[in-house]
């Protein structure tokens, strides 16, 4: 694609010019007035090069566009190439050298932004919810996050297991077994007890075992049930994890893993408990228990039993998926990583914010069923899976979001999820009535026929810039993991499309070869659109 060629030949100006070696960065231009796309890569070499002193951002920019000018390549591809602000090189493209590149799209289909696979692993835990109660909109939310933060991997080659850890273990478990058994005898929960008709549920569904069975192992039952049912709350919304460990199994592992931390000189032992303490500036204040002085263990502990599995099972990138609550639990992690020898960089954690359900404009504090809180099955029943994936992913984790059920009812472009698959259903139907009319040849049939150079015009050119770039961002995702943006490229995908069919005729264009070329474009659009959908874990209706 255009972007690859563009970094081929500033390589080679590079190391034609004896420049010091750099990772080079080709973006996308926002503004177009600086190009289709741009390269800060003057700027960077100006850090390094200092023979005879440093040279100046311009004189290197300067001197990398002599070089281009002088490639045919540069020459066949770019109508000019221009240097701004301090150094930046831009790149405009002649349109015939965009619009060429379609047939790619529609030679690679389905694998459009895909890579062969590579010999890379990715291990992605999300959702994880709090196993006593139902699965909530909140923890909801880093189910599609991490689902599509798997696909995208996926999608660059990456062998991915997505897990999820039940936290099946500890003083909750005991609560809910005595919340169960006192609402079983007619008695009120304690205040510190669990609320919600859920609770009578899971009384009606254990009675039988209530009589004999001590708190923990009512306990138990009941989160065996609430687990069934969050996982097949996570299977409604499109998600199948390859693997599931429950934090018992990890706790047999912890008194290895805690002679491992002693021996590193981390841990230490304060008020008659163990604390993981190691010589950080950031943690010295913020020492951890990993083992109480009653002798149980910590979730903590557990979790960096966990990690350490990750990191010894070769697993090339871990990626976790917390609530903002854990904002201080990871550089802790981190901290215990380092401490046992691994490389920190291969661990990335995503915190996310939680989520406020509003019915237009009035906020739904609470459901019946869950006591404090709106369950991810209440909002699933209500919208349905394509709306639940793609407006969690609407907005970057890191901020508040409010989940607006009534606006995701809406047949209207003010819904997105609606207004991206009518897109793809308009390009489907222009396929179809294509085909039914035989005014133009498919462009499936007629690759070699289609010129390319009659899409010119301001509405085809942008549309075809956005499907281009496709293969650049999953990449660039694949490395930041800021998978929210590509619900922004689809609805980005959309706008360019719409604007494309009401401005530029398809079925009634002025000539066989412009209906053609319009209708290869059609094609390409609705490819890219059903991969980017595909990735998103939303379905790309052929008809609404």
């Amino acid at each position: 694609m255009i972007k690859q060629r563009i970094l081929e030949d500033l390589k080679v100006a590079v190391k034609e010019l004896n420049l010091p070696v750099t990772d080079i960065v080709c973006t996308i231009s926002k503004n177009p007035q600086f190009g289709d796309y741009s390269t800060n890569l003057a700027l960077q070499l100006a850090k390094l090069k200092e023979d005879n002193g440093k040279q100046s951002p311009i004189e290197i920019a300067n001197k990398i566009l002599e070089k281009l000018r002088s490639f045919g390549s540069a020459q066949d591809n770019f109508y000019e190439i221009k240097i701004a602000g301090n150094g930046f090189i831009n790149f405009f493209v002649k349109p015939e050298f965009l619009a060429k590149d379609l047939s790619e799209i529609l030679e690679k289909g389905d694998d459009f932004g895909r890579l062969e696979k590579t010999e890379k692993k990715g291990r992605i835990e999300f959702v994880s919810a709090n196993p006593t109660g139902p699965l909530h909109i909140g923890n909801a939310r880093s189910g599609p996050i991490g689902d599509v933060i798997a696909n995208v991997l996926e999608a660059q080659g990456y062998e991915v297991i997505r897990e999820f850890i039940n936290n099946n273990v500890g003083e909750q478990v005991k609560a809910l077994g005595a919340t169960i058994k006192a609402k079983y005898h007619g008695n009120s929960p304690e205040e510190n007890q669990y609320q919600g008709e859920y609770v009578n549920e899971l009384v009606s569904e254990l009675q039988e075992d209530i009589e004999d069975k001590s708190d923990e192992e009512i306990g138990q039952l009941a989160l065996e049930k609430l687990h069934e049912e969050i996982l097949a709350d996570c299977h409604s919304m499109g998600i199948k994890f390859d693997f599931i460990v429950h934090e018992s199994q990890l706790r047999k592992e912890v008194p290895q893993v805690l002679d491992d931390l002693k021996n590193k000189g981390v841990v230490k032992e304060k008020d008659g408990a163990l604390w993981f303490a190691p010589n950080d500036e950031f943690l010295k204040d913020r020492e951890t228990v990993v083992q109480k002085s009653d002798g149980g263990y910590t979730y903590f502990v557990a979790d960096i039993v966990y990690h350490k599995i990750k990191f010894e099972s070769g697993a090339d990138l871990i990626v976790d998926v917390f609530g903002s609550n854990h904002h201080g639990h990871v550089p802790r992690l981190q901290a215990a990583m380092v401490a046992l020898g691994f490389d920190p960089k291969r661990l990335k954690v995503i915190l996310y914010q939680y989520v406020r359900v509003k019915r237009g404009n009035d906020v739904v504090k609470m459901s019946k069923r869950a006591g404090n809180f709106i369950t991810a099955r209440e909002v699933l029943d209500e919208v349905g899976k394509d709306a639940f994936r793609f407006y969690l992913l609407r907005f970057s984790p890191q901020t508040h979001m409010d989940f607006d059920l009534e606006l995701l009812k809406q047949q209207s472009k003010d819904n997105p999820v609606y207004y991206v698959q009518y897109a793809h259903a308009r390009m489907s139907n222009i396929l179809l009535k294509s085909q039914n009319s035989n005014q133009h040849t498919p462009p499936s049939e007629a690759k070699s026929q289609i010129d390319y150079k009659k899409l010119a015009n301001e509405y085809e050119l942008n549309l075809i810039k956005h499907l281009l770039a496709f293969p650049d961002l999953i990449k660039e995702l694949s490395e930041t993991l800021q998978v929210h943006q590509l619900t922004e490229y689809a609805i980005g995908l959309a706008d360019y499309f719409h604007k494309f069919y009401e401005n530029c005729p398809v079925l009634q264009a002025e000539n066989d070869q412009l209906g053609q070329a319009r209708l290869a474009l059609v094609k390409a659009s609705k490819i890219t659109l059903a991969n980017t959908l595909a990735i998103l874990g939303v379905s790309a209706p052929e008809r609404m």
